[in-house]
């Protein structure tokens, strides 16, 4: 489990763009207690890659839904191409109304969201079957977050899922049961953008699943071919 949980500290790392620097609360791993809730230290940005959903009051023709390219811009009916990479929503809003005040609208009332954002993002590993980088889209905890990677693969421990957050610039970690939380025992955690989420492995189903493969003929075989 710890090899793991330092690979998923390394994606986590990438997801909220802090070094190596930060520490790591991984002792205890006190089970079911919960991780301090992210809070924002300064307003959102909107960067390169990420989903906007565009909307102006009254005039459905220029709502949609675009996505902001490698050089931070979007394009949009009437006005073309627009600067969207490093502004928050409002600095946006004011800047297509702006554009479209100017020729084509009357006080346009435009609206930004950010669809789908990179700190929206958060990381799944470990035992489960589609290891990867998922959007927490409204509110996700951590059995919907382990849903979305499929579940707990065949090797999967349920008893041993590690949540890794950053809480002002120091990461914590938590452990948690699945079986508990399914059973009521425990609640089920949020996970937030630029969380990762670990699952161990468990070692009786890691045994099992070797005898399994011994039992293969064709398996078994190959597992001890002389190359």
């Amino acid at each position: 489990m710890t090899l793991r949980i330092a690979r998923a500290l390394v994606v986590a790392s990438g997801l909220s763009g802090l070094g190596a620097c930060h520490s790591v609360e991984t002792s205890p791993l006190t089970r079911g207690v919960p991780l301090a809730a992210t809070q924002p230290v300064a307003e959102y940005r909107i960067a390169a890659e990420e989903t906007l959903d565009i909307s102006v009051f009254m005039v459905p023709g220029l709502t949609r839904t675009v996505q902001v390219d490698a050089r931070g811009r979007i394009d949009l009916p009437l006005i073309g191409s627009v600067v969207a990479g490093g502004r928050t929503t409002r600095e946006l809003e004011a800047d297509i109304a702006r554009q479209l005040g100017a020729k084509y609208v009357r006080s346009p009332q435009v609206t930004v969201a950010v669809k789908e954002g990179l700190a929206q993002r958060y990381a799944v590993d470990g035992a489960v079957a589609k290891p990867g980088i998922y959007v927490a889209k409204g509110e996700t905890t951590l059995l919907q977050a382990i849903a979305q990677a499929g579940g707990p693969n065949e090797v999967g421990n349920v008893d041993d899922v590690v949540v890794i957050r950053d809480a002002g610039g120091r990461r914590e970690a938590a452990r948690y049961s699945l079986r508990a939380i399914r059973t009521g025992q425990e609640a089920d955690p949020p996970v937030y953008g630029k969380d990762a989420v670990v699952v161990g492995e468990s070692a009786t189903l890691n045994t099992l699943k070797f005898v399994r493969d011994l039992s293969s003929p064709v398996l078994g075989a190959a597992r001890f071919a002389i190359p």
